[in-house]
């Protein structure tokens, strides 16, 4: 130990360890930052979607905010499943490639629709799509009554 050129090794390993704190705290200042502007980017893809989903009959069905380190919003399109019109659907689809959450809604319907017929599900005539905006947005259609 260098006790003698009067280096504290418990000093020098609480300093090192300051030092690593605080740029773990930069990365995590710039990382919440980055997703934070993902989540606004999101969120303008969502209220692009809201007008489109209206013309095949969907509509805001719940709408939650959850708030934590990063914020993330739950909320819930409904409709008919006889009112989605599969070429409507693939035709919005790729008017609309570069609004993500446009295309991932769009395809889980069209998916739904493919299922409740290949499987015959009659007595479900509703169609819920239930839809996490967050980092990364999450989606998930399922039949309903």
């Amino acid at each position: 130990m260098n006790l003698k050129k009067g280096i504290n090794p418990l000093q020098s390993v609480k300093d090192k360890a300051e030092e690593v704190a605080g740029q773990l705290k930069e990365q995590a200042t710039e990382l919440s930052a980055a997703a934070q502007e993902q989540f606004e980017a999101v969120l303008d893809e969502y209220k692009k979607v809201l007008p489109i989903a209206e013309s095949l009959g969907l509509e805001v069905g719940s709408f939650e905010v959850e708030m934590g380190i990063l914020p993330q919003i739950k909320t819930s399109l409904v409709g008919s499943v006889e009112r989605i019109n599969n070429e409507a659907v693939q035709t919005l689809i790729d008017q609309h490639q570069n609004n993500k959450l446009l295309v991932l809604i769009f395809k889980a319907l069209l998916m739904t629709k493919d299922m409740q017929k290949r499987l015959n599900i009659t007595n479900l005539k509703g169609i819920v799509v239930d839809i996490r905006l967050g980092v990364p947005p999450k989606v998930s259609v399922n039949l309903a009554s």
